[in-house]
């Protein structure tokens, strides 16, 4: 009953844009909002009872009903000031890419979660290019090639993992987490080796850990902000959780509980998104780059494999769904109340819009790890789950990426807030239309 009411939310998104087709008008967006907190009272009653850390798809489920009903809430601010983006249009991609993060959090299958990714990208690439600009263009272009590719080895280790268990004819079961449990050890070595080094590179890949990390920045920057909530809180995380299933069900090392493959490339994943927050100049890439440090701190509670890792990495996923969303929404209605995407013209936002600014700060300092603001909770239990398993080299490497984000982080806050203002012009091209000749551009933006 549950699921069918999970599965259904998208679907009454469909039929309204389907209304509004017929009938335009702003009336689309509170109706998808107004849709979306009934179902969310709905989702408190029905999926509440059922949260459990140790079988955490209720929560999961939960969790993208919480931010997908905040973003359709920001829709409503954010298509006012995008009135040129046709809500029939955003609304139906939105809906498939809400659809795709429920049945991700959903699902028991392997090869299911692969289709439901391969949604993910499609409906979001489609959102980004909405934005009608030649770096809307760029970045989806970017961000469809290579999650594609990466895609295209995950669906080689799929392809594979059907071989090694073939003579079980079972089909699309076969896939079942449970099964490959219970008969994944017994595939052959060299097969199991092979499809998950091509599993880990191809959802690793979506996920946006260091080094395939390279299309996230691009990706953020362009997005929708109510879009950009959902695929860096929401997607990314879900993504690593069926990577860390699938590991665990096959595990490449027999002989450990955990997965040394998503350890290390957690802690790469930290150094690099801690030391890239210097150089952004991009409120959104800043925050895309803290999503890469994100994702890696979860990937190094799940690689750990300990009950106590795994719990923190669950912590740290809820966290960050809810702060690096909310962080999201208010960047982009800041970025339109200062004209200005880069953070160079923030300098002294504050006093001039003090209520977004108050929540892009405390936004920021949350991702820092700033106690009590959640997330410094969830790297406590990461930094324990560490001690106890004796990690003392990812330990040392841990702290020094937390210290060089909350330095980071600290730097931009300060001189966002309170820095001194002086009114510079963004770059001519930084949102240029991709049907408008350049001329025509530069007449248009000087005149």
């Amino acid at each position: 009953m549950t699921e069918y009411v999970l599965y259904g939310g998208p679907l009454g998104v469909v039929g309204l844009s389907v209304l509004g087709w017929i009938r335009p008008g702003r009336w689309l967006t509170r109706a998808v909002w107004g849709w979306l907190s009934a179902l969310l009272g709905v989702g408190i009653f029905t999926l509440a009872p059922h949260f459990r850390l140790a079988q955490p798809s209720s929560l999961l489920a939960f969790v993208v009903l919480v931010i997908a009903w905040a973003s359709a809430g920001d829709s409503l601010w954010w298509t006012a000031e995008h009135p040129a983006v046709p809500l029939t249009r955003y609304y139906l991609w939105w809906a498939g890419f809400w659809a795709s993060l429920t049945g991700l959090a959903l699902t028991d299958n392997l090869a299911a979660a692969w289709l439901w990714v391969e949604l993910s990208t499609v409906t979001s690439a489609a959102l980004i290019l909405e934005m009608h600009s030649r770096r809307a263009l760029e970045a989806a272009w970017k961000y469809v090639l290579i999650v594609s590719i990466g895609l295209l080895l995950g669906l080689l280790g799929l392809i594979l993992l059907y071989a090694g268990l073939g003579s079980h004819h079972l089909g699309f079961a076969t896939f079942n987490f449970g099964y490959l449990a219970t008969y994944g050890r017994h595939i052959p070595w060299g097969i199991r080796q092979l499809s998950g080094v091509l599993l880990i590179v191809g959802l690793g890949t979506k996920v946006g850990l260091a080094p395939f990390h390279t299309w996230l920045p691009d990706a953020h920057a362009e997005a929708p902000a109510p879009v950009s909530g959902l695929l860096s809180g929401v997607l990314l995380g879900l993504t690593l959780w069926i990577l860390h299933r699938y590991l665990a069900a096959v595990p490449m090392d027999p002989a450990g509980s955990g997965s040394p493959w998503l350890l290390w490339l957690g802690v790469l994943s930290v150094v690099v998104g801690s030391f890239s927050l210097f150089m952004q100049r991009e409120v959104k890439r800043l925050l895309a780059y803290s999503s890469v440090e994100q994702v890696g701190m979860m990937a190094i509670g799940l690689g750990l494999g300990t009950s106590a890792g795994i719990a923190a990495a669950l912590w740290q996923w809820i966290f960050h769904a809810g702060i690096k969303s909310g962080t999201f929404f208010a960047s982009g209605h800041l970025a339109e109340r200062l004209h200005a995407k880069r953070m160079d013209a923030w300098q002294g936002a504050f006093r001039r819009a003090p209520r977004l600014s108050t929540v892009w700060a405390v936004g920021l300092l949350a991702l820092s790890g700033v106690p009590p603001l959640g997330i410094s909770y969830s790297e406590w239990l990461l930094v324990r789950a560490l001690w106890l398993d004796h990690q003392t080299g990812v330990l040392v490497l841990l702290s020094v990426g937390l210290t060089v984000t909350f330095m980071a982080l600290l730097y931009h806050v300060l001189r966002g807030l309170f820095g001194s203002w002086e009114r510079q012009e963004e770059p001519s091209d930084q949102n240029r239309p991709m049907e408008a000749p350049d001329g025509q551009e530069r007449a248009l933006g000087h005149g």
